[in-house]
């Protein structure tokens, strides 16, 4: 049985994709145009704002259930429409759709974890608190404390990049540095209290705004929305790139494969698809 064709759609200003509680089966990619997307349970001011190379409906084709929010066009805006027997191919064909729609699903669940745990955390209190009948039961207590430490979303060391495979020696930087973007003097001042520092694009889908965003920087679209980490290690800097990254990582001119860190040197060039910055010291 062959795959279905994704077809294109446009949508004037001012009309609803959908709405929510309607049925569907069809997810959406902006090609061009703004869009913001509607809950009832928010009145009339949008949840979130979308725009070129976001998408949309996926948990439409994901969950079978009614779209959950309404999305309507704010400019004349052109769509990509995928139902579900293009959805397969279209995931093989666009890696970093794929890992967008994994972190946007990641990001619900940690969400329902951390409203799980302070629902918990709220019955503890009403229980010890003796609000409610009878002894407070040893277990759960118990199980309530060890909770956060066994979740996955914990606070965990940042992992340690491999020194084997670098071509460059680790440079250890004493003072504080910037990244300079080579065509208009833009400025990226590099904080030194984090250990990771993320470059990209904002992503509204997910709600990701990365600590350096190279977003108006990049006229071409090359960049991807998580297409970067800089990572701090005792004042030795790393670059990264992300699983996901479409148009490359680039240290003077090598390229950085996706997951291996590269250290950082002052003068080294980088480029993040078509975006050209160099390490320069404040």
């Amino acid at each position: 049985m062959s795959e279905s064709k994704p077809v294109f759609v446009d949508m004037p200003a001012g009309t609803f994709v959908f709405r929510e509680g309607d049925a569907g089966s069809d997810m959406y990619i902006i090609e061009s145009g703004t869009l913001e997307v509607l809950r009832s349970a928010r009145g009339g001011t949008p949840v979130a704002t979308l725009g070129a190379g976001d998408f949309f409906g996926e948990m439409a084709i994901l969950e079978d259930q009614p779209r959950f929010a309404a999305v309507r066009a704010v400019s004349p805006a052109r769509l990509l429409r995928v139902d579900r027997a293009a959805f397969a191919g279209m995931l093989r064909e666009n890696f970093e759709i794929a890992v967008r729609i994994m972190r946007k699903l990641v990001a619900r669940l940690r969400r329902t974890e951390e409203l799980l745990q302070s629902a918990q955390a709220e019955l503890d209190v009403l229980r010890r608190g003796g609000l409610v009948a009878g002894a407070t039961p040893a277990v759960p207590h118990a199980a309530l404390s060890a909770g956060p430490a066994a979740t996955a979303e914990s606070p965990r060391p940042a992992p340690t990049p491999s020194r084997r495979v670098s071509p460059i020696d680790p440079s250890k930087i004493g003072k504080p540095i910037k990244l300079v973007h080579v065509e208009s003097g833009s400025e990226f001042a590099l904080n030194s209290q984090k250990t990771e520092m993320l470059i990209g694009r904002p992503d509204p889908v997910t709600g990701l705004l990365p600590e350096i965003n190279l977003g108006p920087l990049d006229n071409q679209r090359s960049l991807s929305r998580r297409h970067a980490k800089i990572v701090n290690e005792g004042g030795i800097l790393f670059l990264r790139e992300e699983v996901g990254t479409t148009n490359g990582t680039f240290i003077n001119g090598e390229r950085v494969p996706t997951g291996q860190a590269r250290p950082l040197s002052l003068g080294d060039s980088l480029r993040f698809g078509s975006v050209e910055l160099k390490v320069e010291s404040l």
